[in-house]
């Protein structure tokens, strides 16, 4: 079941994903949108990664339609999502959120680039700015900068928005593996953001997609592997501390 959210809201905080949908030709991209957006530099916060203490309190999701595996805080509700045209894989509710209503919430999204095109980080990048910066001309970015996601090179920034009155802060966090982009975002409103953030930080930063890469040939049928990894994988924590602009 797919969860609820303002349809409005929705809208705005997934525009940069619609870049490929709609047919964006990313190499026509000029690098001088790189600063059509003026934002505000304000240092990493790297503070606290997971210990094996906390282990009990996190929960695996792996996703073997596209090969990626990540953890989250067991008092987050999983939610995956039906077949959508905004690339939603799954999403994930604070504590205390309404399934039918959340307003706290994370979404990963995965976006197929366009074939034949050397898609890059940098040139996602430019499009999505330029694309946020369409559809809301004052739109005012809080925080951006260059970060890692689990060691990969990525790009977030976090800007507030309103929507029927209420103030929201959104992060939004991408990166660009082989001819896919991987794009979270962390919704809440303004007095919610804080109370959330650094579970959003830590889930996001143990984003995998390399889970494949560590099935055996040997295991049989792809549901067997499934298996046996859920059974034998030691968790893997964050080696390096959360790296993602709150």
């Amino acid at each position: 079941m797919i969860f609820t959210i303002n349809n409005k809201l929705l809208a705005i905080i997934l525009a940069a994903l619609n870049l490929a949908l709609l047919g964006c030709a990313y190499g026509s991209i000029d690098s001088s949108l790189n600063g059509s957006i003026q934002a505000q530099s304000e240092p990493l916060d790297t503070s606290g990664a997971l210990a094996l203490s906390d282990l009990d309190e996190w929960l695996f999701y792996e996703n073997y339609d596209y090969g990626f595996e990540l953890i989250y805080p067991a008092d987050w509700i999983e939610q995956e999502v039906e077949p959508n045209d905004q690339g939603i894989i799954v999403g994930f509710l604070a504590p205390g959120e309404d399934v039918d209503n959340p307003t706290a919430y994370l979404l990963l999204q995965n976006e197929e680039l366009p074939a034949g095109q050397d898609v890059t980080l940098e040139v996602y990048s430019q499009a999505a700015l330029g694309v946020l910066n369409d559809i809301m001309p004052d739109l005012q970015i809080l925080t951006e900068s260059d970060i890692t996601i689990n060691e990969v090179p990525a790009h977030a920034i976090v800007y507030s928005l309103e929507s029927e009155g209420v103030t929201f802060r959104v992060l939004k966090a991408w990166t660009v593996i082989d001819e896919y982009a991987y794009i979270f975002t962390y919704n809440a409103p303004d007095e919610l953001y804080d109370q959330f953030a650094e579970d959003a930080a830590d889930i996001i930063d143990s984003f995998d997609a390399d889970l494949f890469a560590r099935i055996p040939e040997s295991s049989g049928p792809l549901e067997e592997a499934a298996e046996n990894e859920s059974l034998n994988e030691t968790p893997k924590l964050m080696e390096q501390n959360t790296s993602v602009v709150l």
